[in-house]
C-alpha cells in the first residue's frame, strides 16, 4: 500500500470517532529528581469532553518516555521514532524523556544522558520534565508497559494538561493491566497487525500504525562457514524447544543465545550478533508479544527463520515467512525433519529468506511513513482547523 492510501485510510478512521478528549504537557527541568504518584494528588478534577480529535491543540513538543540507562529493543524504538520526527524538520521538536520506575511511579531521571549506542539518532535528552508542570501543546509518547503510571498522571493533572499516546511495542508485556479503552483522550499507537487487533477487538478510540526498523548498523551477512545448525532463545518457548532438543541433538549442532548455563545469562547485542552470524537456523517458539526484533535480525544474519505461529508470529504482516516455516502444530518429528533439510541444504533454503529481508530493510521507510502521517494528523489538520 502506498503512502496516499495508508493516509487516506487513517483520515477515514479519524472520521469514525465520535468524541475526545485531551491534555498536553512540558515543564522545566528541576534540580532534584521528581515523579508523579497518583496517592499524592491533592485534588481530582473532570477532564474536557471534545467533540472530535481534531479539537485538540495542535502539537509542538513530543516527548518519547524511555526507560534510563536501557539498550534493549523498546528503548531503541523509542530512539527512532524521535530521530524520525526531528528528521522530518517540521515545526514540531522531539526529545527523549529519560525516567526511573519504583515504588512511587515514574521519576524523572534528571542526569540521565543519551547512550552511546543510540549516538546515530536525532534524539536529544529532554533538559525540561514535562511530568511535573504539563503543558497544552505537549505530546507524551508511553511504551506499553507503563500504561498505569500514564493513567496516574493523567488523574494527577489539570484539564486539558496532557496529550497522552501509548506505543503498543508489544501486547503481552502490557499483561492487560489497561481496561480504559472507552477514554477518547488518549492516541494509540500500535507496531504490529496484533497489536491492531487488539486494540480494535477492545475498542480503542484513536488507533495509529507506527512501526520500528532494524537499525542501520545490522546488515545482511553470509559467510561461508556456519559452525552453528540450529541457534535458539533459551528465554522463550522452552517447553517446545526441549521437546526438539531431546529429538535431534544427537544429530544437530544446537546453541543457546547467551552464556553460563543453558544459556540464560544476558550477552551483548555485539555477542548476539557474532552468534546470529554463525548459525544456519535460528528456531524462536517463544510467544511473539510484538513483532520482535530477533527473528529479523537472524534473517539479515544470514539465518534461516522458523517460527511458530503464537502472538504476532500468527499474522503474516509481522512475520512474512514462507507458511512451511511457521510450525502450526508441533510436532518434534515434523520440526526434527525440517531442521534437517534447512541444514542439509542451507545455501538454497537461505534464499527463501530473501522476501523476508527485502521487507525488513524496508521498514525504515515505512516508519518514516507512518510519521509523516503521524504529523499530519496531530500538527497539520489542527493548525489548518485553527486558521479558519
Amino acid at each position: 500500500m502506498d503512502f496516499g492510501s495508508l493516509l487516506s485510510q487513517f483520515q477515514q478512521d479519524v472520521k469514525k470517532v465520535a468524541s475526545a478528549e485531551i491534555s498536553t504537557t512540558s515543564t522545566r527541568r528541576p534540580e532534584t529528581e521528581e515523579h508523579i504518584e497518583g496517592s499524592q494528588s491533592t485534588s481530582k478534577r473532570a477532564r474536557v469532553d471534545y467533540s472530535d480529535i481534531s479539537s485538540f491543540p495542535s502539537v509542538e513538543e513530543v516527548y518519547c518516555i524511555c526507560p534510563a540507562d536501557v539498550s534493549t529493543g523498546g528503548p531503541e524504538a523509542l530512539h527512532q521514532l524521535c530521530d524520525q520526527i526531528n528528521g522530518l524538520k517540521t515545526s514540531i521538536s522531539a526529545y527523549m524523556l529519560y525516567v526511573n520506575t519504583g515504588r512511587n511511579g515514574v521519576r524523572f531521571a534528571h542526569r540521565a544522558q543519551k547512550l552511546e549506542c543510540y549516538g546515530a539518532y536525532n534524539a536529544p535528552t529532554s533538559r525540561k520534565n514535562p511530568l511535573l508542570e504539563p503543558e497544552e501543546t505537549t505530546l507524551l509518547i508511553w511504551p506499553e508497559c507503563w500504561t498505569d503510571e500514564m493513567l496516574d498522571f493523567l488523574l494527577d493533572t489539570s484539564p486539558k494538561a496532557a496529550q497522552c499516546a501509548i506505543w503498543w511495542l508489544s501486547v503481552n508485556n502490557n499483561t492487560g493491566r489497561f481496561k480504559d479503552w472507552r477514554r477518547n483522550d488518549i492516541l494509540h499507537l500500535y507496531q504490529s497487525e496484533y497489536a491492531r487487533q487488539h486494540l480494535e477487538k477492545n475498542g480503542a478510540k484513536h488507533i495509529h500504525a507506527m512501526t520500528e526498523y532494524i537499525p542501520d548498523r545490522i546488515t545482511f551477512d553470509s559467510p561461508k562457514e556456519r559452525k552453528i545448525d540450529v541457534l535458539y532463545n533459551p528465554l522463550k518457548g522452552m517447553h517446545y524447544t526441549d521437546d526438539i532438543l531431546k529429538r535431534s541433538q544427537q544429530s544437530i549442532n544446537f546453541s543457546p543465545i547467551g552464556a553460563g548455563e543453558g544459556g540464560r545469562n544476558r550477552i551483548s547485542p555485539e555477542q548476539v550478533r557474532a552468534l546470529l552470524k554463525q548459525a544456519k537456523v535460528y528456531i524462536d517458539f517463544g510467544p511473539h508479544p510484538g513483532m520482535d526484533r530477533l527473528p529479523r535480525e537472524a534473517a539479515l544474519s544470514g539465518c534461516v527463520v522458523v517460527t511458530n505461529v503464537e502472538g504476532a508470529a500468527g499474522f503474516q504482516k509481522d512475520v512474512p515467512l514462507p507458511p512451511k516455516y511457521k510450525i502450526k502444530s508441533f510436532d518434534p518429528d515434523a520440526v526434527h525433519t525440517l531442521l534437517k533439510d534447512l541444514i542439509d541444504n542451507f545455501g538454497e533454503r537461505t534464499k527463501d529468506m530473501d522476501d523476508y529481508r527485502d521487507w525488513i530493510n524496508g521498514q525504515k521507510f515505512t516508519m518514516k511513513k507512518y510519521v509523516v502521517s503521524l504529523i499530519e494528523e496531530i500538527v497539520t489538520k489542527r493548525q489548518k482547523k485553527s486558521s479558519t
